[in-house]
């Protein structure tokens, strides 16, 4: 095949970012299956992505930029697409683009309608590509890969698909982990059971109240567990209204039925005690996932036979 041209760029920056920007050839990108002279696959227009080195946990990568004069898609591409390999490549895609220019666009990879992944994240350091793709058909899906080429194909310029490559670096997220269950059940109002907490650098599960959907994070604590190792828990005992580092309470039990919260923290400053209300937050925080705290939350049914 014919090597990318990279002489050929578009938009303005540093030399290093120039030389970078380039354009694949036409049957390069299309591959034996697929020819970018049909109108249904590409779309001749000033078109211009960024992409930059990066590094990644292997779940996703951050397109610095990208105009799409007509609105679409930023496909990603591994290197098979230098092999002619158009829709066997693309192993991620954005969200839905309007008109326009955006920046710093993050798309999930091995995510695609269309393909068949045997991996769910990317297992080595190597070479990205980023590529709009126009929404040929205007209904908001990204069907290049479903359609066998013949919808949402590359904007192109010079009948070559515009693109940025970039070197992209994996580094495991080593970030806590944890998960939680907390089941509908009975209670005697003045203990409940979490089911399964799992905890990746051990840790506390606290019960909060329905105050906490207020935003009262620190108020709605009313229980909380042991110290737990890392690892797996089951039917986790916690007391109510007693036992909690920084809690004051005008009951000792639950008034009635209600929902309950159950929310893992973390031992930040690993002293075995649950630091959270007493340092007002500033320790033992919940474990988060993508900027939120990993929670469950179970209607109590409170019945003096339990």
């Amino acid at each position: 095949m014919t090597a990318p041209d990279s002489d050929k760029v578009s938009g303005t920056g540093d030399s290093s970012a120039i030389s970078r920007r380039r354009f694949l050839a036409g049957a390069a990108v299309a591959g034996s299956a697929v020819a970018l002279s049909s109108t249904a696959i590409a779309m001749k227009s000033s078109a211009a992505v960024t992409f930059d080195d990066q590094t990644t946990g292997g779940t996703s990568v951050t397109v610095k930029s990208a105009t799409l004069p007509e609105g679409g898609f930023v496909a990603i591409h591994d290197d098979r697409l230098l092999d002619g390999k158009a829709l066997e490549s693309v192993i991620g895609v954005s969200d839905k683009l309007d008109a326009g220019a955006h920046t710093d666009i993050e798309v999930d990879l091995f995510d695609v309608d269309g393909a068949d992944f045997d991996e769910k994240m990317l297992e080595e350091d190597g070479t990205l590509i980023a590529m709009p793709h126009v929404d040929s058909n205007g209904n908001g899906e990204y069907e290049f890969v479903s359609s066998g080429g013949k919808t949402d194909g590359p904007y192109t310029k010079d009948d070559k698909a515009v693109i940025d490559d970039a070197k992209v670096t994996v580094e495991m997220d080593t970030k806590p982990t944890a998960d939680v269950c907390f089941r509908d059940q009975k209670s005697d109002g003045k203990r409940v059971w979490v089911n399964e907490a799992t905890l990746s650098d051990g840790g506390f599960v606290t019960i909060h109240d329905s105050s906490l959907l207020d935003g009262k994070v620190l108020d709605s604590v009313i229980g909380v567990s042991d110290s737990l190792d890392a690892g797996m828990h089951e039917d986790i005992e916690i007391s109510l209204y007693e036992g909690v580092p920084g809690g004051d309470y005008d009951m000792d039990m639950l008034e009635g039925d209600t929902t309950l919260i159950a929310m893992p923290h973390l031992d930040t400053n690993d002293n075995g005690t649950y630091d959270f209300i007493t340092s007002e937050g500033e320790m033992d925080g919940p474990y988060t996932m993508g900027g939120k705290a990993v929670l469950d939350d179970a209607d109590i049914t409170v019945s003096d036979g339990c």
